[in-house]
């Protein structure tokens, strides 16, 4: 149970597995009444469910945030049933690697769409509501590979760069209402759908864990109002083994010549 109080409806997007459920966990332990958003209500359910047995708040949304009119359908459900969110943060991700000609059209436009259209139309949903609100804070889930160009990340890096830019514009026309805006961008982070780091020759205890990356999302919602933090915070492995370079160099198998 965290020590750090935050109170208010916090929206969590891809909080059924990884960092979306650690987010979760550490918002509602917080004192948040979270809004757990993804596709799968079971794994959504068991996190709600976690976060009850210890004395926290969650609501389940199941919603694919990739189809047409599920953005603005629940950010106006979350309002309708909870009241205006006071933290939205969007964990909801995609990835797919490749080289840019051998990349399918049809993994761009996901991780474009998913990435960053999502993004935008949750904001452009959430925005006037927070607005009127008298403040709120927009945290996007970005990554490190916005750091550097590497082959085979082109829609991914594509749409992560774009994420970035829009939480700086986020920020900055809405510091003067209330509402902040930062892309936490982390490095590799231990879950269930990342690789496999034993395959790659590294130690697993040298990556990020998704505790990690809520603590970060936990502390940048907290702070007083008067503090305005990133748009752009970096969270990365100590390690050079477990750099992003590294990883994707050891994953795709490609050479630097």
């Amino acid at each position: 149970m965290s020590t750090v109080g935050f109170s208010g409806v916090a929206v969590v997007t891809g909080a059924s597995s990884g960092i979306g459920a650690a987010v979760a966990r550490a918002l509602a332990g917080a004192g948040a009444h979270v809004v757990l958003v993804a596709r799968r209500i079971e794994p959504l359910s068991q996190v709600a469910e976690e976060v009850h047995s210890r004395g926290g708040r969650a609501s389940v949304l199941a919603a694919d945030l990739a189809a047409e009119g599920e953005p603005e359908r629940v950010v106006a459900q979350t309002v309708e049933l909870f009241g205006t969110p006071t933290a939205l943060v969007h964990c909801a991700g995609v990835v797919r690697l490749a080289q840019v000609h051998e990349l399918p059209p049809r993994h761009w436009e996901l991780m474009i769409r998913l990435n960053l259209t999502v993004p935008y139309l949750l904001c452009h949903a959430a925005l006037p509501y927070m607005r009127k609100n008298g403040g709120g804070t927009i945290v996007h889930i970005g990554s490190s590979i916005t750091r550097e160009t590497l082959s085979h990340t082109a829609g991914y890096a594509v749409s992560k760069q774009g994420l970035n830019v829009l939480s700086e514009l986020v920020a900055l026309e809405n510091r003067d209402h209330g509402v902040r805006a930062v892309a936490i961008c982390p490095g590799w982070v231990r879950t269930e759908l990342s690789a496999d780091p034993d395959e790659l020759g590294v130690d697993a205890e040298e990556l990020l864990t998704p505790e990690d990356v809520a603590e970060t999302v936990l502390w940048a919602v907290t702070r007083p109002p008067r503090v305005s933090v990133g748009p752009v915070l970096h969270v990365s492995p100590t390690t050079s083994r477990a750099g992003t370079r590294a990883s994707i160099t050891r994953l795709t198998g490609d050479r630097e010549e």
